[in-house]
């Protein structure tokens, strides 16, 4: 100990004594630390962190699986009661669906954010709640009283954390509701949203006996002690069959029961592969750093030749040497690692600003003990990457040739530049294989923005709606209101437009549904082609822009009573009627059997452009329109279309839709180019970051560049002089330098295109499998050995190369021979 105490004060002191390479050689570590802890916190908290739950790697999710289309649906009613009974798999089973009831009596009418629950839903993830009871089973029952349980952020927000709230009412769409608990902070949904209370779904008997496919719950089920998860995904399997076998009418033959981990809902499986990316391309960055401040100990043990000389001759052995000179690398690192969790801490939140929307709330991003022994790990291995070799070569140091006065062109100092300057192709060879991963992640970004999504999204608000059932009961009184809503915020000044549909695009919302052509067989046991069904008011195509290719729009007289009718996408029309007009033709929602005496034809009445709905990237369905006179809800979503900023817009909307009815609030107000861009995130995330990490590294490597040709006119400077006296010429002398630094980015170039074209191949084979939607997948339009980006990201680092050869070749021109030849 007391010789290491003596190590670290001699290395404190020398690097006092050199406080720009110390200070230096800090910044460059400490971007590179930084880096890492930052992409690391994020990768703690979405993938390594366990859930916040009771042996949470028992949890699983179970849904409806298709696949013919490699469709995941959700489950029904019917299908919670057979899973429920799978007491050898599940110890628990609990399924949940989305709900979006008013609160009033509190003020303002406003819309929660809310689950319905079927099963024990709380117990199902072995969380009990901070103040009273959870959920029981035998409350989602008909007849069983009306309870809710509280979030803990809405029981502070509306309750002001008031411990006695237990036993207190809620007023919820125009009925009273029992608060028989409130959750901890830590139980979150696993929904990316916030939650803020959940209630029993009751499942009347209707329901119970209903269709398999009537998909609109999603289910958690725990796994009894001992079951893995392929035992339990071979159960369901077995158990799809037994289903299928009893109702050959009401399942296909391709449809089965997928079972997967809780943490695959949390984290997507593109999420968690671009996390894996950028860790691999900030370790390069990291890698760059290293070989850099490598670079500067070289040249530093170089101008310490002497001293460590004299070390060497009082009797300091190599391994003395390399101890001390190891211990100055260690204080470097631990410094940089310092600094690097400072840059970490400023990071972090810059990272979450980027991609807000994408990260689920549970993955709360900070720097815990993991990352903090992370972040220890990785200094003391840093300090070892940059500083071992120069100890090592600095201990090997030959007396004589180092007591020499200079000691330049000592064996030992030109195979120090030799390693100087193959550190200096390898790092411009690791940044140019970033640059390529960046160029082709960007190249995949603005293709993505190039996608046409069907429609018009500028000048749109939406807005989200939901009539409370106790008060519109009836269809005819859902109409009523939603068709006087559509006229009162018609006329409001500065909207041109207003439509309403059942599902809104780029919400990550849908109904997706089989659905059969009149004259086209279904085979036996099979199911008819799949599509996105949409119910829509008359104005709302139009409204959002979507282009009419045959027929027309609907119309206010679309109603009940009058011809089913149904608007189609081109995609349909032409993939059933190519080259024929699609109007006149009738289609059915569901399996129409040969034998079906009373089929539900819908007549084709028009056709309309596709509009993508899931994303930029997402999957592409066939897509069907109903007006929302024959087939309507009690939950729609309005788009309005405004001459100005359509959030401008929004205090009319509130003023009307407060004259019509007090207790209807509106929810989810944006923009529709707001809701477009939020699809982008991910892939924004991963482009953003891996450019500015790209960047830096191309940064690094240039200054490598530089520190090696400075430091190589500096050694040269005898011979330049020579060379000028001799009657060469500036530009002689600045060509020369130039070559001799071009020749090592080019060998670096070289060097990358390979390893960059090995990325790519690599990029290629994560990418492969039908199993990966297009919104999964790293690159999106673009192909990995994209000729674009495999020319222009060379040419770039070469022009980068050449400023950096550049500089000290413009100081090699300015020598005066004859103070050269007295310096030396």
């Amino acid at each position: 100990m007391g010789q290491l105490a003596n190590n670290l004060r001699y290395a404190v002191r020398t690097l006092r004594r050199s406080p720009g390479f110390a200070l230096v050689a800090i910044l460059t570590l400490g971007l590179g630390i930084g880096a890492n802890t930052a992409i690391f916190s994020v990768i703690n908290a979405v993938v390594l962190r366990p859930l916040p739950f009771d042996q949470p790697e028992r949890l699983v999710t179970m849904a409806h699986y298709y696949a013919s289309i490699n469709l995941v649906a959700g489950v029904s009613a019917p299908g919670i009661v057979e899973y429920q009974k799978q007491t050898n798999t599940f110890s628990a089973v609990s399924a949940v669906t989305g709900w979006a009831p008013t609160l009033t009596g509190n003020g303002e009418a406003t819309r929660l954010q809310a689950l319905r629950v079927v099963g024990e839903y709380f117990a199902t993830y072995g969380v009990p709640a901070a103040l009273g009871r959870g959920l029981r089973a035998d409350e989602s029952v008909a007849g069983a009283d009306h309870v809710v349980v509280l979030s803990d952020q809405f029981w502070r927000r509306v309750r002001g954390a008031d411990p006695a709230v237990v036993g207190q009412h809620l007023l919820l769409n125009g009925e009273s509701y029992e608060i028989v608990g409130v959750m901890p902070p830590s139980f979150t949904s696993m929904l990316n949203r916030t939650i803020d209370l959940w209630a029993p779904l009751v499942l009347s008997p209707g329901a119970l006996a209903g269709s398999f496919g009537n998909e609109f719950m999603g289910l958690t089920a725990r796994l009894k002690p001992g079951v893995a998860l392929a035992t339990a995904q071979a159960d369901m399997h077995a158990l799809a069959a037994r289903l299928k076998a009893d109702r050959p009418d009401a399942l296909s033959s391709d449809w089965d029961l997928a079972v997967a981990p809780l943490r695959d809902q949390v984290t997507s499986a593109g999420m968690r592969r671009a996390m894996l990316v950028l860790l691999g391309a900030v370790g390069l960055v990291l890698l760059i750093a290293c070989a850099n401040v490598a670079n500067l100990q070289l040249a530093r043990a170089a101008s310490r030749s002497r001293e460590i000389a004299v070390r060497v001759a009082l009797g300091a052995s190599p391994r003395d040497l390399v101890a001390q000179l190891l211990t100055e690398s260690m204080v470097l690192a631990l410094a940089g690692g310092v600094v690097g969790v400072l840059i970490a801490l400023w990071g972090v939140p810059a990272l979450m600003s980027l991609n807000q929307s994408n990260l689920p709330p549970a993955a709360t991003i900070s720097l815990d003990a993991r990352v903090l022994l992370f972040t220890l790990g990785l200094t003391l291995l840093t300090g070892v990457l940059f500083g071992l070799t120069p100890a090592l070569k600095a201990s090997r140091t030959v007396l004589h040739d180092a007591l020499k006065e200079g000691g330049r062109g000592a064996a030992g100092d030109r195979s120090g530049l030799a390693l100087r300057r193959g550190l200096v192709i390898g790092t411009v060879a690791i940044a140019l294989t970033l640059l390529v991963g960046a160029g082709l992640l960007a190249r995949s970004f603005r293709h993505l923005l190039e996608v046409d999504p069907g429609f018009r999204p500028d000048h749109l608000l939406a807005f989200n709606i939901a009539l409370p059932t106790a008060k519109y009961p009836t269809d005819t009184l859902r109409l009523g209101f939603f068709e006087r809503a559509t006229a009162g915020v018609a006329e409001l000044p500065g909207v041109t437009s207003v439509g309403a549909t059942s599902v809104l695009p780029f919400t990550n919302n849908g109904s997706t549904s089989s659905f059969t052509v009149e004259g086209h067989v279904v085979p036996p046991n099979g199911s008819g082609p799949w599509g996105d069904y949409r119910v829509v008011t008359p104005q709302y195509l139009a409204t959002i822009g979507a282009p009419l290719k045959e027929g027309r729009f609907f119309t206010a007289q679309d109603r009940v009573g009058s011809q089913e009718v149904v608007i189609v996408d081109e995609e349909l029309a032409a993939t059933f009627w190519p080259g024929a007009s699609a109007l006149g033709k009738r289609i059915n929602y569901g399996n129409v059997s040969a034998d079906d005496p009373t089929p539900q034809w819908l007549t084709i009445v028009g056709v309309v452009g596709h509009t993508m709905h899931e994303g930029l990237d997402g999957q592409k369905r066939v897509q069907v329109y109903r007006p929302w006179a024959q087939d309507g809800g009690g939950a729609m979503a309005f788009v309005v279309r405004t001459v100005a900023d359509p959030l401008t817009a929004v205090a009319g909307v509130r003023e009307t839709l407060r004259g019509i009815d007090p207790d209807v609030a509106i929810a989810n107000v944006n923009t529709m180019e707001a809701l477009v861009s939020n699809t982008t995130g991910p892939r924004r995330f991963s482009m953003v970051l891996l450019s500015v990490f790209s960047l830096l590294a191309a940064g690094l490597a240039a200054l490598g560049l530089y520190g090696v040709m400075a430091y190589t006119v500096a050694q040269r400077t005898k011979e330049l002089g020579v060379r000028l006296a001799l009657g060469a010429s500036p530009g002689d002398l600045r060509q020369m330098v130039m070559r001799q630094g071009m020749r090592l980015a080019l060998a670096g170039v070289a060097i990358g295109l390979v390893a960059a074209f090995l990325m790519t191949m690599l990029l290629r084979a994560m990418d492969a499998g039908t199993a990966l939607s297009a919104a999964d997948r790293l690159l999106f339009g673009v192909s990995p050995q994209d000729p674009v980006t495999f020319v222009a990201i060379p040419l770039l680092l070469v022009a980068v190369a050449m400023l950096a050869s550049w500089l000290p070749a413009r100081r090699a021109t300015r020598l005066d021979p004859v103070e050269a030849l007295r310096g030396e």
